[in-house]
């Protein structure tokens, strides 16, 4: 059963690398030229439609989310208390917006009692975005368009784009970013796993 458990998580990493792009030649800018102006459009989606960043960005949401049921099902069958689970889930506010996110894409919005985290949290702005990261210690990296409006990265550092959105609350104030809380969730289950001992 622990491999079944190993076999979810790889899943979840599965679902966030998809929405992942890591190639800036997949990633050109738009570039729209007239007699007296030049234009650039970019939205580093890269060519996924909106109901393909849409889908991806479910696909991890519902990976993570279901995970919650598989670690109470696997604890059970082995013997052990599945508080144990719950309270790992109720510890973790990102976990418990995935959860809530999931089920909005289930069950529809708004969530009942303003759903597990208490936040009635919902998902708008799906889209790509460029996350530029220096290394530490005084790293720098930078980026510009280059031929053909491709992107070009420059540095010690390293660029990604992403699929994310805006996790926002009932009255569409911001709660957070869609991948932070993907990996903050996600790293949730890790440590859980590993005080388990599935890692």
């Amino acid at each position: 059963m622990s491999d079944q458990v190993e076999s979810r998580l790889r899943r979840i990493y599965a679902a966030i690398n998809a929405t992942k792009e890591f190639d800036m030649a997949r990633l050109p800018a738009r570039v729209f030229r007239s007699e007296k102006a030049v234009g650039v459009f970019q939205n580093f989606a890269g060519d996924m439609t909106e109901p393909e960043m849409a889908n991806a960005a479910h696909s991890v949401i519902h990976n993570i989310a279901n995970l919650h049921d598989h670690l109470k099902r696997w604890v059970a069958t082995g013997g052990s208390d599945k508080a144990i689970i719950d309270r790992a889930f109720d510890s973790s506010i990102d976990l418990r917006i995935i959860k809530d996110l999931s089920n909005n894409d289930k069950h529809g919005y708004p969530p009942r009692d303003r759903g597990h985290s208490g936040r009635s949290p919902k998902l708008t702005n799906i889209r790509g975005q460029m996350r530029l990261t220096a290394k530490g210690g005084g790293g720098w990296v930078t980026m510009m368009l280059g031929s053909g409006g491709v992107p070009k990265i420059s540095g010690d550092g390293t660029a990604v784009a992403v699929i994310t959105g805006d996790v926002v609350d009932e009255d569409g104030s911001m709660i957070g970013d869609l991948f932070e809380i993907e990996v903050h969730a996600t790293a949730a289950w890790e440590f859980l796993l590993k005080d388990l001992g599935i890692l």
